[in-house]
């Protein structure tokens, strides 16, 4: 049963009045939450009978000060308890008992499957364009950042052999375990290890423990198949087990298993979080987890719109599509969209325009690998549909093609490349050189031209903002997931956006105020 948010103030609380700053987060908390928050908003989460829980307000608003100020469950239950700072921001008396961890973490529970998180996300964006965030400024971002993820990367001889562990307490609370215990090799699987115990630095017991663990994991895994009305959850656990003991092994002609080289598409690097992800944000930065999307509008684009998680292993852009749809139904309807090469697609960015949406993005510059000339430095003429490379040689290529936007591979012969004096200079291939045409190659190459004058620099030095707003998400709960997997790892993103917003809309009205007070004039409402 929901409980109710205890508003009478007693002396004690009338003592806090002016002590703690209205320029402080607490107090501009405290603000937004008494003039937007109610016990109703949560009503969906709970019974109508039975005992009365803590206000889900108090809960909620925990959760907000936990991802700003980076409070475990334990922490929050203390700081509610003895600090003033914390109880005035929750709006509870100071007398207040404070939130066990228990409390919070069933809260936070429910709310994981409900709405109730993004309906607060998109009030907090209609209060931005009510207090006028949302004018002559108004700038639209788009730009990911990572999340690292609450669980350690494992390899595959851990997660296979944890796979079968898992699988088995699985079995036991659905009382199979017995059974298929008996057509396993290995009989250490109820060891309290993380895996088996061998000479690591040996070839041929590594090779023999792999074998031994894809075996015993397929045999289970068989085994479970042949069974009648599996459960949803062991069903699921079977299927994981499947896919990490095939996802890094090769199973020879002869019946023998053996580590192959490179990384499997889309591979799991953990069984406790199996949507976790291996991905980079640069060449040089690597993180395991999750990545987020997020477009960013309003005042110097300091309001997060639209927001999106996927695996740490999705390339940036992604979700364009996703987020500018995401914007549109939350209520902010973007004119122009800035972003970095990453967000380059012109399939979209073509869609996008007809409907009235414009793009400051830079395209990247072409590059060859090898460091010889790039593709730039062939002319490449698409309405006579030409190729010239430097040394003056001209391929032809179908310009019904270009017109259809469809991709067009050029190829210089071999003999014309190995006779070149220009060869070392342009590709090192025996076979020639090969020219990508690609299907918006034309609106490339305007962006390229673009992009060199003085306009679209000044016009795309716009963009860095969208740094400071991931910086400050960053700091403040969207560097490190707290929770596995995807749906719960949204969840606190959208927790994290709520909180940026809830500063910024915040910060605003009182710029809005003290310039009135200035001026004389009445003082606008908070949000």
């Amino acid at each position: 049963m929901i409980g109710k948010a205890d508003k009478q103030m007693s002396f004690s609380d009338y003592w806090l009045l002016g002590k703690i700053s209205e320029v402080s987060y607490y107090h501009r908390l405290r603000t937004w939450v008494f003039n937007n928050l109610n016990e109703e908003m949560f009503q969906p989460l709970f019974s109508y009978y039975g005992r009365e829980s803590i206000s889900p307000v108090y809960t909620f608003t925990a959760m907000l000060i936990q991802f700003e100020k980076g409070y475990s469950d334990r922490e929050m239950e203390e700081e509610s308890r003895f600090d003033d700072r914390i109880k005035y921001a929750l709006t509870a008396p100071r007398d207040f008992d404070g939130i066990d961890a228990v409390t919070l973490c069933d809260h936070r529970k429910r709310l994981f499957n409900s709405e109730i998180g993004k309906e607060i996300f998109i009030k907090t964006i209609s209060q931005a364009k009510e207090v006028g965030l949302f004018n002559k400024d108004n700038l639209h971002i788009i730009d990911s950042f990572m999340i690292w993820g609450s669980c350690a990367r494992q390899d595959t001889y851990t997660m296979i052999y944890q796979g079968i562990k898992m699988v088995l307490r699985f079995m036991k609370f659905y009382e199979m375990e017995d059974a298929s215990k008996k057509i396993l090799k290995r009989t250490d699987y109820e060891e309290n290890i993380k895996k088996p115990k061998i000479a690591w630095e040996n070839e041929k017991e590594k090779a023999k423990l792999l074998e031994e663990l894809v075996k015993d994991a397929l045999l289970l895994v068989e085994n479970i198949k042949t069974k009648k009305d599996i459960k949803d959850d062991l069903k699921k656990a079977i299927e994981l087990l499947e896919r990490v003991a095939l996802q890094d092994v090769e199973i020879t002609n002869d019946g023998h298993v053996k580590m192959i080289e490179g990384t499997a598409k889309d591979r799991i690097i953990s069984v406790v979080d199996d949507e976790m992800r291996h991905g980079r944000k640069t060449s040089s930065k690597l993180s395991d987890g999750y990545k987020a999307e997020i477009i960013t509008g309003g005042e110097k684009g300091s309001v997060v719109v639209g927001i999106e998680v996927d695996g740490a292993n999705i390339a940036d852009g992604e979700h364009m599509s996703d987020l500018i749809e995401q914007s549109r139904r939350n209520g902010v309807d973007i004119d122009k969209l800035y972003g970095d090469c990453a967000y380059s697609d012109f399939e979209e960015i073509e869609k996008r325009k007809e409907e009235g949406t414009d793009f400051c993005i830079r395209v990247p510059e072409a590059t060859n690998p090898s460091g010889g000339f790039s593709k730039e430095e062939f002319k490449i003429d698409l309405e006579k549909g030409t190729v010239e490379c430097p040394n003056g040689h001209i391929k032809q290529f179908d310009t019904e093609k270009t017109q259809k936007h469809e991709q067009v591979t050029v190829k210089f012969r071999a003999e014309e490349c190995n006779d070149c004096p220009l060869k070392d200079q342009c590709t090192k291939s025996k076979k020639g050189r090969t020219i990508n045409i690609h299907p918006y190659e034309k609106e490339i190459q305007e962006q390229r031209e673009y992009q060199k004058t003085d306009e679209f620099k000044e016009d795309y030095a716009k963009r860095p903002n969208v740094e400071r707003n991931i910086s400050e998400l960053t700091r403040h709960g969207g560097r490190k997931g707290r929770y596995r997997g995807k749906l719960k790892i949204r969840w606190q993103m959208i927790m994290v956006a709520i909180n940026n917003n809830i500063k910024v809309i915040m910060k605003h009205i009182s710029k809005i105020s003290n310039r009135q007070i200035k001026k004389g004039e009445v003082c606008p409402k908070t949000a």
